[in-house]
């Protein structure tokens, strides 16, 4: 026989059950907000790697190669065999795609306005991947990556497609970053 409490309880768990869960981004977003740091490592981490393997098929497309992995290993270590300099690297690479996130997150993110609608973040990510990429052509590769080259300033000695192709790659970045880190607005009491 029922009881009030089996009654109370059965009411709870049919309400519970036609409630609508919320939908995955609505989670996702939730969490993002209420875990920053959280939020900018599972993005950086998943950013980071797509626009890498984006960079691995730019050949496919008569653009070079960018393999940031392995110019990271070299630089770190130029006498280490190919597959110690890529392991390096890719380590390297991917620990400085979490800090670049993280300091984003962190710093860059809440002094570039309030607004937190999905448009707004991608716009926000989309120009912090092209001033990451600024960077990349105008000083990185250059001077840090092929200084006795004499590549130029922004690349140029390399071609056209070389500074396209960072920019490009940081582009992927960007737009990856931007569907991943996009906290809910914060909620108001």
């Amino acid at each position: 026989m029922a009881t009030a409490d089996d009654a109370g309880l059965a009411t709870v768990a049919d309400a519970a059950l036609r409630r609508p869960a919320p939908p995955a981004v609505v989670r996702w977003r939730s969490w993002v907000r209420d875990h920053p740091v959280g939020g900018a490592l599972v993005a950086g981490f998943i950013a980071t790697w797509i626009a890498t393997i984006v960079g691995f098929w730019f050949a496919g497309i008569g653009l070079p190669q960018i393999n940031w992995p392995r110019i990271n290993g070299s630089i770190l270590a130029p006498g280490a065999t190919p597959t110690a300099q890529f392991v390096l690297g890719i380590f390297v690479h991917g620990i400085t795609g979490l800090v670049f996130v993280v300091i984003f997150a962190l710093v860059v993110f809440p002094y570039l306005g309030r607004s937190v609608s999905p448009l707004t973040t991608m716009i926000k990510c989309v120009a912090f991947s092209l001033v990451l990429a600024t960077a990349a052509v105008g000083f990185m590769v250059p001077y840090v990556y092929f200084p006795h080259r004499g590549v130029g300033l922004f690349a140029t000695g390399l071609g056209w497609k070389v500074p396209f192709a960072l920019y490009l790659w940081h582009l992927a970045f960007g737009i990856a970053l931007g569907l991943l880190y996009n906290p809910l607005p914060a909620e108001r009491d």
